[in-house]
């Protein structure tokens, strides 16, 4: 018997072609948890828990609320005053807020003013009263009158500033008309005003008051180159009035003369009665000021 030959080659089994079934990634995500589900229907409901989320952050907020709303009840709390006329309502809250009970409790420091402020003064004491009036606290007084002195302090430093510009306009105004002369004109109206100041605050008053302006430089100079020319003489006016002083001076230096006609016998009548009417007019002159 023939030995049989193979036809072919055996292969091995094939498996079906299909999509393979995916691996499992993980866990599957549990349900998100409403934290308001567990609360009675009245509390889930109200506006208080509905402005949460749903979520667990919503409670952490809500939680977060609760904690502050605990500590704002833990202070102490003082009844707000009823108005102006509530006394005792006020004393508590002054109390509370450490308002002392006299203005001078306030204890300000003193003003720490520059040294081109020197001989000015801001009233602390003036300044007490009025913040206790507004019943301000201890450290709000304080604050308030450290800035209230820094604005005097920057409003007269800014003053000074605009001042010494203006002068300094001036001064080149009048050395432009002058030239070389200025010194001499300025030294000119200084002499008249120590000449006839009765003191030296007379004397910074005036000086203050017209050398501040080129008119008031001017009108000193005048007057001082007129005494130095010996021109005051030509100067005449007859006075129809005087000052009481000046009145009684009059009164007794006519009754000091004993030639005078309101004295001398030698007068004639018309002379006498005219001397007589003047120093009556002179007392009466001296009256009308006392009133």
């Amino acid at each position: 018997m023939d030995n049989l030959e193979p036809t072919g080659t055996i292969q091995d089994p094939v498996e079906p072609v299909g999509t393979p079934s995916p691996e499992p990634t993980g866990t599957p995500a549990a349900p998100q948890h409403n934290w308001k589900d567990g609360l009675r229907s009245d509390l889930r409901d109200s506006p208080l828990v509905k402005k949460f989320g749903d979520d667990v952050d919503g409670f952490n907020k809500f939680a977060e609320s609760y904690g502050n709303l605990e500590k704002l009840l833990g202070h102490e709390k003082v009844p707000v005053p009823k108005g102006d006329d509530d006394v005792e309502g006020w004393n508590r809250f002054k109390k509370a807020m450490g308002i002392p009970e006299k203005a001078d409790q306030y204890a300000l420091p003193d003003p720490q003013l520059p040294e081109s402020m020197k001989g000015i003064t801001i009233d602390k004491n003036k300044f007490a009263e009025v913040v206790h009036a507004y019943k301000l606290t201890p450290s709000q007084a304080e604050g308030l009158w450290k800035m209230y002195n820094e604005i005097n302090i920057n409003s007269y430093t800014q003053a000074v500033e605009s001042h010494q510009r203006q002068v300094n306009d001036m001064i080149a105004q009048l050395r432009g008309q002058w030239g070389d002369a200025y010194d001499t004109n300025v030294e000119l109206g200084q002499m008249v005003i120590n000449k006839f100041s009765d003191d030296q605050d007379m004397n910074d008053f005036i000086t203050a008051a017209l050398s501040g302006d080129a008119r008031g430089v001017k009108f000193l100079a005048k007057l001082g180159e007129q005494f130095a020319e010996n021109k005051i003489g030509e100067f005449q006016m007859k006075r129809f009035s005087l000052a009481p002083e000046q009145a009684q001076e009059e009164i007794d230096k006519i009754m000091r003369d004993p030639n005078h006609p309101y004295n001398n016998d030698k007068a004639t009548p018309r002379e006498h009665q005219a001397a007589i009417d003047y120093v009556n007019s002179l007392y009466a002159s001296i009256n009308r000021a006392k009133g």
